[in-house]
């Protein structure tokens, strides 16, 4: 058993995203193998029920006038330097990016596990295009100082281990992949939305690289379907919405779209289950095909026994193997043609949704990402 636990995000908890879900899980496993997990987060959107009471959350808040993201990773950084400075034992420290790791790396008594979702070098450009060569090469020598640094590296991707080993000249034998989990309760009803006769949805966050718009412009190509609507279950914020609403309007389509913003998992899951299919349109770039990730979402789409419409891509290949409908990134009409198949043969995609359902409950359960992840824990324990 450890003493002490650490685990640090620079990102909100607990929140709508599939980040928040990540943490959480992990907060799970830790709590089976320390005395005490503090959990240092940025401040959340929502309350955080069933966490375990040797859980202690110490989440910190950026106003507006804080500053930028750096500013404010900076800010972030240093606050978890000042509160690892006052740790007087020894325990284990696990952390999801540089700025988390640069306050946690390098202290005697203390393990380190790099969980490495995304790296930051790949993430910041896509959402910041104008940022110079030289500040993502500043960036990429942090990552290299934590990587290195680190005792061990846990991620959920083959692909995003790759990637470290080449990119980064990282020893196969440091990286454990784990991919993440997804959940999702059969029993649950609601009587608080009431949905269309005939729907597709989509659920997550709305960046660009995640491809909604695509799916929005694939509409164009299905109005011989006057009743198909199309339900976006953002986890983000109304205002993230304003381009793609803007996109459908100009589209003509917007009559087709319903959206919800920061759904409970109650509520998501009754729509997800109740759906004609789920919709992973992610986009090519270097963010989704060079570095990889691990969508939560399609993990819980084959929960839910619900047909599965994704890009063809290796990183969704990778968890759903066979048990999907596939089309051509950023091709709206390849994508209209795989809902058009669906909607036209039923019996046969839920077919294909239950076989993702029984490969999902034999390798993809929270329950099996955790188990993997305390053998990671036992095995720093006894080094």
């Amino acid at each position: 058993m450890i003493s002490r636990f650490f685990y640090s995000s620079f990102d909100s908890f607990p929140s709508s995203k599939g980040a928040s879900t990540h943490i959480f899980e992990s907060c799970k496993a830790m709590s089976n193998t320390s005395e005490r997990i503090d959990v240092f987060c940025l401040k959340g959107s929502k309350s955080c029920s069933g966490i375990p009471k040797n859980v202690s959350i110490h989440d910190f808040y950026h106003d507006e006038t804080t500053g930028n993201y750096l500013r404010k990773a900076v800010l972030f950084s240093n606050k978890i330097f000042q509160c690892m400075e006052a740790v007087p034992q020894k325990g284990v420290a696990q952390f999801r990016d540089i700025w988390s790791g640069l306050g946690m790396i390098n202290r005697p008594g203390i393990k380190t596990i790099f969980e490495v979702n995304a790296l930051t070098s790949v993430e910041l450009p896509e959402k910041y295009p104008l940022l110079t060569s030289t500040f993502i090469e500043e960036i990429r020598i942090i990552e290299k100082k934590c990587l290195e640094s680190c005792d061990h590296i846990i991620t959920p991707s083959q692909i995003t281990k790759q990637y470290l080993i080449e990119e980064f000249e990282i020893v196969e034998n440091k990286i454990t992949v784990i991919p993440n989990g997804g959940d999702f309760d059969i029993s649950i009803e609601t009587n608080q939305i009431e949905l269309p006769d005939q729907y597709i949805v989509y659920f997550g966050a709305l960046q660009p690289w995640q491809g909604v718009d695509v799916l929005i412009k694939s509409l164009k190509f299905l109005k011989d379907y006057p009743n198909l609507k199309l339900i976006i279950c953002s986890s983000v914020k109304e205002k993230f919405s304003k381009d793609l609403r803007k996109l459908s309007k100009n589209l003509g389509v917007d009559e087709k779209l319903i959206f919800y913003y920061e759904l409970d998992k109650t509520n998501l899951f009754y729509i997800l289950s109740r759906a004609k299919a789920s919709i992973a349109p992610l986009k090519f770039g270097k963010r989704n095909i060079t570095q990889g990730c691990c969508p939560i979402k399609v993990l819980e789409t084959m929960s839910a026994k619900t047909p599965l419409i994704a890009s063809e891509i290796p990183v969704i290949q990778e968890l759903a193997r066979d048990n999907a409908y596939y089309f051509w990134p950023e091709d709206e009409l390849d994508l209209s043609r795989c809902i058009r198949f669906v909607l036209e043969n039923e019996s046969v995609a839920k077919k294909k949704a239950s076989d993702a359902q029984r490969l999902f409950l034999k390798n993809y359960t929270w329950n099996h990402h955790n188990d993997k992840l305390q053998q990671v824990y036992n095995k720093l324990i006894l080094e």
